[in-house]
């Protein structure tokens, strides 16, 4: 098969999504890549799931992936990744926080890398959301001994085959950056590049119940958590447990 196009053929699409971005994928995708993909509903509360279902009856290659209750956006890239099959998987949110035109500047890279991570070139957050993300960041790049850019920027493209060696294990956002940190231990070449971002469009964030400006009420027990698999993360890598 040739390249190119051929690869995108045979390329797999994983997208955790809101209800409010659907249409705008399917609409993307379908005119500039003819690709499979899927999306992962992780419990939401709106018309995510019967939207998709409906598409799904229309387009081919859309498919739909529904848990049952809220298990984490972690939870939701393993049940995409272990349910695809094609050469490639490519991962975003539909929360309206990137520009999918870009996506085509990490498909050009993909015989450069195995991975092809985006990172924010200017983020467009609230300022309280770019305090704790600082914070976490920083907290990475001591735990892990530096080495990447925002490490949680949902925007990455993977070769499928890596999935067959890593095995994600964190439920919490903390698998963004299992996502880079196992495939650069196993010797696979890992390449950031800056990407857009845009104020998010839909959804919320997790650690918050609460938001009004530039201020927010921060949920605890998802920071804890976040910060407990950061640490079993570590101790995996230690005991080389990937």
């Amino acid at each position: 098969m040739e390249q190119g196009i051929g690869y995108a053929i045979r390329t797999r699409f994983i997208i955790t999504c809101t209800d409010t971005m659907i249409r705008t994928f399917i609409w993307f995708f379908l005119t500039r890549f003819n690709i499979f993909y899927k999306f992962v509903d992780d419990g939401s509360s709106d018309r995510t799931a019967l939207i998709t279902e409906e598409l799904s009856q229309i387009y081919h290659g859309v498919k739909l992936v529904k848990h049952s209750k809220n298990r984490g956006i972690g939870s939701a890239v393993k049940t995409g990744i272990s349910s695809s099959s094609k050469n490639w998987i490519f991962y975003t949110d539909c929360d309206g926080q990137f520009d999918l035109h870009e996506f085509e500047i990490l498909w050009n890279m993909r015989n450069e890398a195995d991975v092809i991570a985006g990172f924010r070139r200017k983020r467009q957050d609230p300022l309280m959301r770019l305090m704790y993300s600082f914070a976490y960041n920083t907290l990475t790049y001591v735990f892990f001994f530096g080495g990447f850019k925002d490490v949680d920027a949902s925007f990455k493209l993977f070769r499928r085959d890596i999935f067959d060696r890593i095995s994600l294990k964190s439920s919490s956002s903390v698998a963004d950056l299992e996502l880079l940190i196992l495939p650069r231990k196993f010797g696979y070449i890992v390449r950031q590049i800056p990407v857009s971002h845009y104020p998010r469009r839909a959804g919320s964030v997790s650690c918050e119940s609460y938001r009004k400006g530039i201020f927010a009420w921060v949920r605890i027990a998802p920071i804890m958590e976040m910060f407990l698999q950061l640490v079993q993360l570590r101790l995996r890598l230690w005991r080389g447990d990937v």
